[in-house]
């Protein structure tokens, strides 16, 4: 066992850590279980120093089957994107692991797909019901399931969103902006932010700059989702001299030149 993790770059003092930390270690088989692994994980870019960092910081990993989802067809570098981006996604259970790549791969993501491995985590970390309860909160405000899972296979990540951060975004999606569900499709990110401290300031910035007859792009929700910097350089920074407290009314401190647009 010691042999092992010293002949794996683990210095005497990270194996005492993960022993203890995790005792089940010492009833592991190297040649059946953690040999295997850590073939594995060195395979897809975990070696050395990050190898050890990755299984002190989750040890679980040595006590999961990571195979279930090479088996499935996700290739090394999703996985490896997937144990990045959340480790704890691939400790469920086995049976469990299987049943949510199934799941992914019948609402037509590929498991080669870049979006799969976010799709995955975002199903494997939530329950059925908590599932249904979002698609429900869709389909309440007129969305069908196929416009739905087409949002979730453009960006899974906008379903991880709280229940009442979907209506939010919804309803002002809809009824603020008068946005059509394919544009929100389109624009899958929009789910991603927060109405009050991204959207609604976004969106008084861009309608004034409209009323002043100074926005030349018309198609207002890739604007709202657009990266920061570019955003206060081209719809902020861009006109003050035309608007001079237009950095204010984006960050809030103004309201009364824009009380007529919303």
């Amino acid at each position: 066992m010691w042999p092992f993790f010293r002949i794996s770059f683990f210095p005497p003092s990270q194996i005492a850590k993960l022993v203890s930390k995790r005792p089940f270690v010492l009833q592991s088989r190297v040649s059946t279980n953690l040999k295997p692994k850590f073939e594995f994980l060195q395979e897809i870019g975990f070696v050395g120093p990050l190898l050890s960092k990755l299984i002190l910081s989750n040890p679980w990993i040595l006590h999961r089957s990571i195979d279930v989802l090479a088996s499935e067809g996700v290739p090394s570098r999703n996985i490896a994107k997937l144990i990045v981006l959340n480790p704890r996604s691939i400790m469920r259970k086995v049976d469990r692991m299987i049943q949510v790549v199934k799941t992914v791969k019948e609402l037509g993501i590929e498991p080669k797909a870049c979006m799969f491995v976010y799709a995955l985590k975002v199903r494997s970390t939530m329950s059925e019901s908590t599932w249904k309860k979002k698609i429900d909160v869709l389909k309440s405000l007129g969305w069908s399931e196929n416009e739905i899972f087409t949002l979730f296979k453009r960006q899974p990540m906008s379903l991880a969103r709280s229940e009442e951060a979907l209506r939010d975004v919804a309803d002002f999606c809809f009824n603020t902006i008068k946005l059509d569900p394919g544009t929100v499709i389109s624009n899958p990110r929009l789910f991603m932010y927060s109405v009050d401290k991204r959207l609604r300031p976004r969106y008084k910035v861009l309608e004034l700059l409209k009323l002043k007859n100074l926005l030349k792009n018309k198609k207002i929700a890739p604007l709202l989702v657009r990266g920061e910097s570019e955003f206060v350089e081209n719809y902020v920074l861009k006109h003050l001299d035309e608007i001079p407290k237009l950095m204010d009314i984006y960050r809030g401190n103004v309201t009364a030149e824009t009380s007529s647009v919303l």
